[in-house]
């Protein structure tokens, strides 16, 4: 009829049209959905393999690595076997690094991964500066670490004193041994006991007491005494635990004197 506005598809109403849309809309959604969950179990069943084939993997090469002369390498990596037998990624660094820095002569261990299967470990060996006693070493940071002795090393100076004295009896023997460099003195043994009274033993027999306090001012006065006119070859002993003097012992055992340092008497003074 002329006139007359279409209204949608012959026979069907505008209702009956959208009707039908809804359900393909939803369909599509559930599809898309579907193929997504399909495709992150795909992505993670892929990595879970992956990670299974990883952690799977063996161990096959141990390196050990430094420059050692105290260290067998073959025995260090029979050490190490069981640390790295369950494979690469379960391989147990840590606990391999507090083994082996358990070891006489080993300072510091560093380990890694190298892929694809190697297990790379470096070995940092100890540098000792002072025999500790007869029982071991103190290295460059005067910490102790026990070891037999080696002839190598029969050439350092002895120190000895109370358990946890190691620190101030390196750190003394460097400040002497520094304070002493424009001398013909060499330190053979530095020891403290149980007052903290310091002695010192030279490499020419002579022995040096210098009790428990005001090291500097007593090394300096020492130092002085020993440029002046005092016939050194002949010297076995100085005492500086005086507040002022020291009293020099010749290796004629019945000459004593007690001098200041300017070269007068000091007699009576307690000495500390």
């Amino acid at each position: 009829m002329p006139g007359k506005k279409a209204t949608g598809v012959r026979g069907m109403s505008p209702q009956a049209t959208r009707g039908e849309a809804q359900p393909t809309s939803r369909a599509s959604l559930w599809l898309n959905r579907i193929v997504l969950a399909s495709g992150v179990t795909l992505v993670g069943l892929g990595l879970y393999q992956g990670s299974a084939t990883i952690k799977a993997r063996q161990v096959e090469r141990l390196t050990v690595r430094g420059d050692v002369r105290h260290l067998d390498s073959e025995a260090i990596q029979a050490r190490l076997a069981p640390r790295v037998a369950d494979g690469f990624m379960a391989a147990d660094l840590s606990g391999a690094r507090q083994e082996l820095e358990s070891l006489p002569w080993v300072y510091e261990v560093n380990t890694r991964r190298r892929w694809p299967a190697e297990i790379e470990v470096t070995l940092v060996e100890q540098r000792p500066l002072a025999r500790w006693g007869k029982s071991g070493y103190l290295n460059h940071e005067g910490e102790y670490f026990a070891a037999d002795l080696d002839p190598l090393y029969a050439h350092l100076p002895i120190l000895a004193g109370p358990a946890g004295k190691e620190v101030f009896l390196m750190r003394l023997y460097q400040m002497l041994a520094d304070r002493l460099d424009g001398t013909d003195l060499s330190i053979k043994a530095l020891s403290l006991d149980d007052l903290e009274q310091v002695a010192v033993q030279f490499d020419n027999g002579l022995s040096l007491l210098l009790g428990a306090r005001d090291m500097s001012q007593r090394l300096a006065r020492f130092v002085r005494l020993w440029d002046s006119a005092l016939p050194t070859a002949a010297v076995a002993k100085i005492d500086l635990r005086y507040e002022h003097g020291a009293a020099v012992t010749f290796q004629d055992e019945d000459l004593v004197i007690q001098a200041t340092v300017n070269g007068g008497r000091d007699d009576g003074q307690r000495r500390q």
